[in-house]
């Protein structure tokens, strides 16, 4: 499958990419701050530094998978916008048992926006695109 042409990309892409870059950098900066806290606060540590590891991986996980989705890759588009229901809704239930995670809720539920604007029908239509040059049906003879 080819890409699309990056000069033909609508202005709703630009700005999923942007929110999924801003989630996904909140995020990494959150749970660098869960680890902070959980190593400087007295009691358990493992808990928080684990939560904060997590979150911060998924900030990573959203940031990459959004500069492949940004290229053109309708498949990366697809796993990332699942990614961030599922982590907005883990968050929005263990954010009731853990407060703190109500700002990665926050940062994630930006990244779910993101996803939403490149499944619009203008994002749609430069993700569906293919090269015409090649067949995208071969028959034989």
């Amino acid at each position: 499958m080819a890409s699309p042409d990056p000069a033909l990309r609508p202005k709703q892409v630009s700005w999923a990419y942007r929110c999924w870059t801003i989630s996904g950098g909140l995020l990494v900066a959150l749970g660098v701050l869960y680890v902070v806290i959980g190593v400087v606060m007295s009691g358990p540590t493992l808990l928080p530094v684990g939560i904060g590891v997590i979150v911060a991986a998924v900030g990573v996980a959203f940031i990459m998978l959004g500069s492949k989705a940004f290229l053109g890759d309708a498949r990366w588009r697809s796993s990332l916008a699942a990614l961030t229901l599922v982590v907005v809704v883990m968050l929005l239930f263990l954010s009731f048992g853990i407060p703190i995670l109500a700002f990665s809720l926050l940062a994630a539920v930006v990244g779910l926006f993101g996803s939403l604007l490149a499944f619009r029908p203008e994002s749609e239509t430069w993700y569906a695109t293919d090269d015409p040059d090649t067949p995208s049906n071969p028959t034989r003879s």
